[in-house]
Formats: C-alpha cells, sequence, structure tokens
C-alpha cells in the first residue's frame, strides 16, 4: 500500500482519489495505519503534506490522528510548509472531498486508428459529468458528446456501450483518457478542421483531469527489461495479426500490389534464376515495400498504436499478448532490419 501511494503522487493522482484506497485500512486497521503514516512521511514533499493534511480531515482512530499530526510536524521541520487545522475542526480545509473518484474507460485501435473512450467525473453533491468520443491518431477529434447523468442513470448507460460495441472497454487512468481527448482535439485543430462545439463546451473537465504524458501507462505496469531484446517474444508478434484485435489490420491492396506484382514476376520470371538468387530478389523487393510503406513517421504512429494495445491487452488480463505487443512497440523504435525486412 504504501508503494501504491507513493506511485500516485508520483503519477500527480489527487489527494482525494489517494484517500479513498486508504479508508479500509483507517477504518479497520488502525496499528496498520499508524505504521503506514509514519512510513509515509519519510517522503518529504507538498503533496505528501497535503495528503496526510486530508487524512487529518477524516474522522479516525486517535492514534492515527496523534500519528497525522507527528508526521505533519516532522515534514514541517523539514520546511515542508503545511497549513494548519484548528482544533477540533474535522471538515475540509483545502476543498470538499469528492464521494468518488473520476474513472476512464477506453477501447483498443481500429484498423484506421481510432478508439472509443469515455470519461466520468464526479462531483460531491451532484451528479456525473460523463463524456464520450472517438479519438483517431491521424484524425485527432472524430466524434465527442457528453453532459450530465445521475449515478443511476450511469449504470445501464455504460452497460449499454459494452453491449453495442464489438470490444469490450476497459479502465483506463482517468488522466490518461482526459489527455487523449486534449491530444485529439489539438490534432485536429492543428490540421485545419472546425473544435467540436460539444467538446468546448465540456473543454475545462477535461482540462480538469488530465495530465501530461511522455508515454503510455504501459511502461509503468509492465516489466521491460525481461521483453526488451527477447527474440521469442518478438517472432510471435505475427502471430498478433491471427487475433480478434488486430483482424481488421491490413494495408490496402491498391499500395502493396506493386510489390506483390513484383514478388510474382520474380517467381515467375524466364530468367533462369537459383533459390539464392531468387531470395536475393524477394529481400530486395520486401525492404524497398518496407522502406516505402513504413517511413520513419509511420513507424512511430505504430509503435504508439502497440504501446496502447499491450496496455488494453494488459488491462484485459491478456497478458502474455501484452508482452508480444510491447515488444513489438520496442522494436518499432529501432531502424528496420536490412537482413531480415
Amino acid at each position: 500500500m504504501i508503494e501504491k501511494v507513493k506511485f500516485d503522487i508520483r503519477e500527480g493522482r489527487r489527494e482525494g482519489e489517494i484517500l479513498q484506497t486508504l479508508r479500509p485500512i483507517l477504518d479497520k486497521e488502525p496499528e496498520a495505519a499508524v505504521r503506514m503514516i509514519e512510513e509515509l512521511s519519510a517522503l518529504p514533499s507538498l503533496e505528501m503534506a497535503r495528503l496526510l493534511q486530508q487524512l487529518l480531515e477524516v474522522p479516525c482512530d486517535k492514534k492515527i490522528r496523534k500519528a497525522i499530526k507527528r508526521s505533519l510536524y516532522r515534514l514541517k521541520s523539514k520546511g515542508i510548509i503545511v497549513e494548519e487545522v484548528s482544533a477540533g475542526k474535522e471538515g475540509p480545509v483545502f476543498r470538499p472531498l469528492q464521494t468518488e473518484p473520476p474513472r476512464g474507460f477506453g477501447g483498443p485501435f481500429d484498423f484506421l486508428g481510432r478508439r472509443f473512450l469515455v470519461l466520468v467525473i464526479p462531483h460531491a453533491g451532484k451528479g456525473l459529468t460523463v463524456m464520450q468520443g472517438i479519438v483517431g491518431d491521424t484524425e485527432g477529434l472524430v466524434d465527442f458528446s457528453g453532459g450530465e447523468m445521475t449515478r443511476k442513470r450511469f449504470k445501464p448507460f455504460f452497460e449499454e456501450i459494452q453491449k453495442g460495441g464489438p470490444f469490450s472497454l476497459i479502465a483506463m487512468e482517468p488522466s490518461y483518457v482526459g489527455y487523449l481527448f486534449a491530444q485529439a482535439n489539438q490534432l485536429a485543430l492543428d490540421q485545419g478542421k472546425s473544435p467540436l462545439q460539444e467538446y468546448i463546451q465540456l473543454r475545462k473537465e477535461v482540462e480538469s483531469i488530465k495530465k501530461e504524458y511522455e508515454q503510455s501507462p504501459v511502461y509503468s505496469m509492465m516489466e521491460t527489461d525481461e521483453i526488451e531484446g527477447d527474440e521469442r517474444v518478438l517472432n510471435r508478434g505475427g502471430d498478433l495479426l491471427k487475433t480478434d484485435l488486430f483482424g481488421s489490420w491490413k494495408i490496402r491492396e491498391e499500395e502493396i500490389r506493386p510489390y506483390a506484382n513484383e514478388v510474382w514476376e520474380a517467381e515467375e520470371s524466364k530468367l533462369v534464376l537459383n533459390q539464392p538468387q531468387k531470395e536475393a530478389r524477394f529481400q530486395e523487393i520486401y525492404q524497398r515495400a518496407l522502406s516505402d510503406l513504413f517511413p520513419e513517421e509511420k513507424r512511430s504512429l505504430y509503435r504508439r498504436r502497440m504501446e496502447d494495445m499491450a496496455y488494453y491487452l494488459f488491462k484485459s488480463g491478456r497478458e502474455e499478448e501484452a508482452k508480444v505487443s510491447l515488444a513489438v512497440a520496442i522494436d518499432l523504435k529501432k531502424a528496420p532490419n536490412v537482413i531480415q525486412p
């Protein structure tokens, strides 16, 4: 739990969200809570001070409150300034706690590089702001809608969405979903497209929850050391194209037809070519096709797709396929293999 809290703080998750994960220990295991608080206070940061401050505002065991106060004093002695709490005050100091954390959901990429996302932001004492949309990594924000919804209405609404799509949605970091919406909107604007009015109306909601991501969250969930450089895992990359999620990922016939014709002509050539000569000819055609069809920009595009597909697979419980997808993504960072295109 301590490591999870530290990770959540590094990831910029809100104190209210982190607090929700700590409530079971605070309510049921006071002695463990005291030990946990004392260890957490060894991490001197403003974020930790704010978290402890929020913990102090929650009704809990006297031993826990004393441990929190000791920890806050310890942080203050290290130069971390925290806001004082009035004696006996149980109410919030910074802001009211949300009754529940935001939630994010997303589907896999289709062959066009599009995917469906849902972002749910609860409001204390009110309902939910529910946003849904389609984002494309080459087109930007394709579709977007949203509005207020009661918690009671959300459950059947979400169940209907799950039934209506070809693939189920997985739980995603809400801050990442917000980031993807914002990035897609900017991409559309960069292409000279008019902004979607529905997004403009709810943009502040998205901005309030999003974070900046330098890379896919999958890298914080999977060990890359055991994947990178493992040729056995990488060589299973082609098997992904036989699965349900990747089955539609195909190159358009008009793009690949010229190279296919060259291979056919080399195979049927009237020139007397031995097998090694034929293989060399095939390799030359494959190398040219690879360079033409997958230049650097397109390889980068597919690398990002494979990273997020690994994220989707991992969260779906398909960990072996997730490893293969991430291995392909890592390999796409390299220059194409001239020997084995």
